[in-house]
């Protein structure tokens, strides 16, 4: 592979493209740290001068978003509030063993639901504040319809997520909180031991995101794809995991990118899977044409649409994502402030602000 790298980076080619594209996708500091170790010698050296200083620069952002995210989860266990990281620095150190090696541009942490709001007055207090101005009610309503609720700081500088779920039940009942508390392991992050998912949790909870945003970075497919190679996973478990909660072919789908984009080796039973599901191979391809087109364009609603229908392949699973698309969500209650009797009118306004609305508002 050193060799096919330094092969083709000695070739004529469009360096500022290939900056722009992957900086998009969020694999600069991957890419970078390739062509360092393969190819620095014979890149022109003001592309990999340029190379160099975002990986720097990336790198040192990591270290402080990382000081923080250690700084929050002491906080939380300090006021009796478990708290785990989720993707991030976590994620960074579970797939490529080096937080320099991700681009990640905010934090995420899950509490339990029942310490949510003790959780929010503390970040409150931290100087954090929503993202999207809420009051009591608003805020009500998203706790009982999302699985997260996003703020920042430092005039946006730095933005927390704070999650209770991984994702939507109702999008995908395949990561449920209950069963992750159950068996986190321990990571060591910068010298300190911290509790986060289970390989098994992560990965699964990686495919239901990145099925959720279609596939649309190539960071989210290169994580599953060096978590499979850097670990042992429990295959069998997987399956049976995605077959009794109907996520077979959203699972799938992750593992089939990998796969075409990264040469991951699959067990056989499941590359045959992939083999025999035509609308899986469908899918995979138009995900792939997307990745490499060479203009983005936002997805449409009804491909957005389309494309939830078609990665379910039971209807109990469809009807599910259905009901999730109608849930209010921090756009449909910050559009307007209604008084808590009223606070039924936000699922009454969704199905109309749905006509307007990108598809953005259908992850």
């Amino acid at each position: 592979m050193r060799d096919r790298i330094r092969e083709l980076a000695a070739e004529s080619i469009d360096w500022n493209y290939l900056f722009v594209f992957a900086r998009r996708h969020g694999v600069l500091p991957l890419f970078y740290s390739r062509l360092q170790q393969s190819a620095a010698d014979v890149i022109p050296p003001d592309q990999l001068q340029q190379l160099r200083k975002y990986f720097q620069e990336n790198s040192a952002r990591n270290v402080l978003l990382t000081a923080e995210l250690r700084r929050l989860i002491d906080l939380f266990a300090k006021h009796g509030i478990e708290a785990i990281p989720y993707k991030g620095p976590v994620l960074a150190l579970f797939a490529y063993g080096d937080t320099a090696l991700r681009r990640f541009v905010d934090l995420d942490v899950m509490v339990r639901k029942e310490d949510v709001e003790r959780a929010i007055d503390l970040i409150i207090l931290e100087g954090y504040e929503f993202s999207k101005s809420l009051d009591t009610t608003q805020q009500k309503i998203l706790l009982r319809t999302q699985h997260n609720v996003q703020f920042w700081r430092y005039n946006r500088q730095l933005i927390l997520e704070l999650h209770w779920e991984v994702a939507s039940h109702l999008f995908a009942s395949s990561v449920q909180a209950n069963d992750l508390w159950k068996q986190l392991v321990k990571i060591d992050v910068n010298g300190a031991t911290l509790k986060t998912l289970a390989v098994e949790d992560l990965i699964f909870s990686l495919a239901v995101h990145g099925s959720r945003h279609l596939w649309e970075r190539l960071l989210w497919i290169c994580d599953v794809a060096w978590i499979i190679r850097r670990h042992d996973l429990n295959w069998p478990g997987l399956m049976e995991r995605a077959r009794s909660t109907k996520t077979e072919r959203m699972f799938l789908l992750g593992l089939d990118l990998c796969s075409r984009l990264l040469n991951v080796t699959l067990p056989d039973p499941i590359a045959e899977q992939i083999k025999n599901d035509s609308t899986l191979a469908a899918l995979a391809t138009r995900v792939t044409e997307d990745l490499f087109a060479a203009e983005h364009k936002p997805a449409t609603t009804f491909q957005i649409f389309s494309y939830n229908l078609r990665v379910r392949r039971s209807w109990s699973s469809r009807l599910r994502y259905f009901r999730h698309v109608f849930k209010p969500t921090d756009r449909d209650v910050n559009a307007l402030v209604l008084p808590a009797p009223l606070s039924f009118g936000y699922y009454l306004m969704r199905p109309f602000r749905l006509l307007f609305k990108t598809g953005e508002d259908l992850h």
